[in-house]
């Protein structure tokens, strides 16, 4: 791309972000909104980046063992298990839901500025302060993503969704890999712990600029739109809550969600699905830091080479959403993760990983797209947030197991056996989505989107 149209494009981002839409029409707000949508991508995925692809390489030289990594992972899981959905349940009685997610985002990327400061405490300390400061911050973290999940499908309307959301992830992983990439050499060349201790803080930062372009966004409710938002206090999807109480209120929301077969289907296939997905992930850290010998470079190294296969990948799953349904396409895509783990058993040099992550990242191009797309598609418009909320906390309840089941793994089997074993996994959750889309085909009452 020539320097003049890198000049127009930021000239372009500039009146985007500058802005006055008062008075302006539903339709220009709304295109103005995706595109926002697209900038707070952008930033976003820069403080990421700067931060969460080194943790596992930070936690191993503050001397973690293999429990303490799988713990990474599964910490995580267990404080969003128990925060999503009072965090939903307060964020859908808000008639204005914008600022309070921003807050959210900014107490999450907090934590960057606190693991900072991390080696300056006693050696025996250290691996579990980080342990539980990666834990903790998805407390804030994981409601401000499903508040931004329920957000933003009512900023982007359907037809819009595929388009976007493509456009955004494009972005987002074509900016967060030269992130990843800069960090990774700049962090190597700098050393342990003041490169780490610099670039977390950096994270810190980055994250207000990103917390100002989402405040620039436009909520349903302010003018330019004609939807009511939910009043405070107003119920969620099993009544009035407030007199209820929190646990009579969950307990007759589930009963309102049993009867939305859609939902429910999807939610049972993703839970399948998610727990083969993840229980290698923490496999995939030790192997490539243990045994591969892998540096910070060269985990910038993975993640340029497994964006551009996103890059590539995008373009075509949009395409086949267009013809197969997003559904479809979920299942097409999801099916070829199982050779991921299985490269890994037969791999013995980060060079074969590198290559083949060319491939794996066209896969999870589509696979990423369409688990969001699906998930739009399958929830009732109606309490929005608090349905994702139960959605993926049942993920991350098999999220908060799944490390632990690769671990287990690994140690009753060897990686070789433990990278197989998962192969197999993935391969039997990716069929619910088949098993789905069939039962979505056949106009089944309660699992067609017509039914």
């Amino acid at each position: 791309m020539g320097v003049e149209k890198i000049v127009a494009r930021l000239r372009s981002a500039t009146r985007v972000l500058r802005a006055d839409l008062r008075g302006a029409s539903t339709y220009e707000i709304t295109e103005t909104n995706i595109r926002l949508a697209i900038y707070h991508g952008i930033v976003g995925i820069m403080s990421v980046n700067v931060a969460a692809p080194f943790i596992g390489i930070l936690a191993v030289k503050l001397g973690a063992s293999d429990f303490q990594v799988g713990l990474l992972s599964s910490g995580p899981a267990v404080v969003a298990l128990l925060s999503m959905i009072p965090g939903a349940k307060l964020l859908d009685r808000m008639p204005r839901k914008k600022w309070a997610i921003r807050n959210l985002i900014l107490a999450n990327r907090f934590f960057y500025l606190f693991i900072a400061t991390i080696p300056f405490f006693s050696r025996d300390l250290r691996a579990w302060l980080l342990v539980g400061a990666v834990s903790l911050m998805n407390l804030p973290g994981s409601i401000s993503n499903i508040g931004w999940q329920a957000f933003i499908a009512e900023v982007v309307p359907p037809e819009k969704r595929a388009h976007a959301f493509a456009m955004r992830n494009r972005a987002m992983n074509l900016v967060g890999t030269i992130v990843v990439l800069v960090t990774g050499r700049f962090i190597d060349m700098t050393g342990f712990p003041l490169g780490y201790q610099i670039a977390f803080t950096l994270a810190f930062l980055l994250a207000l600029a990103e917390a100002w372009v989402f405040g620039r966004m436009i909520e349903p409710g302010e003018p330019g739109f004609d939807e009511s938002p939910v009043s405070p206090g107003e119920a969620g999807p099993g009544g009035t809550e407030v007199e209820r109480g929190l646990f009579g209120s969950i307990v007759s929301d589930i009963r309102m969600i049993v009867t939305k077969r859609r939902f429910v289907g999807y939610l049972l296939a993703s839970i399948l699905f998610y727990l083969a997905w993840q229980i290698p992930w923490p496999l995939f850290t030790l192997y490539q830091v243990k045994v591969l010998g892998a540096n910070n470079l060269w985990v910038s190294i993975l993640n340029l080479v497994n964006t551009s296969g996103s890059l590539m990948g995008y373009g075509f799953w949009v395409k086949m959403i267009r013809k197969k349904g997003n559904l479809m396409t979920l299942f097409l895509s999801s099916i070829w993760i199982f050779t991921v783990p299985l490269v890994y058993a037969f791999s013995r040099s980060l060079v074969t990983v590198a290559a083949f992550n060319l491939l794996s990242g066209i896969i999870f191009s589509g696979v990423n797209l369409c688990l969001f797309n699906v998930l739009l598609e399958v929830t009732p418009e109606e309490h929005r947030t608090v349905y994702i909320a139960y959605y993926t906390t049942a993920i991350n309840a098999s999220a908060m197991v799944a490390p632990m089941i690769g671990v287990l793994f690994l140690d009753l089997w060897g990686y070789f056996w433990a990278f197989v074993v998962c192969a197999g996994i993935r391969i039997i959750g990716s069929l619910t989505f088949f098993i789905l889309n069939y039962l979505d085909s056949r106009r089944i009452p309660g699992f067609s989107s017509v039914g």
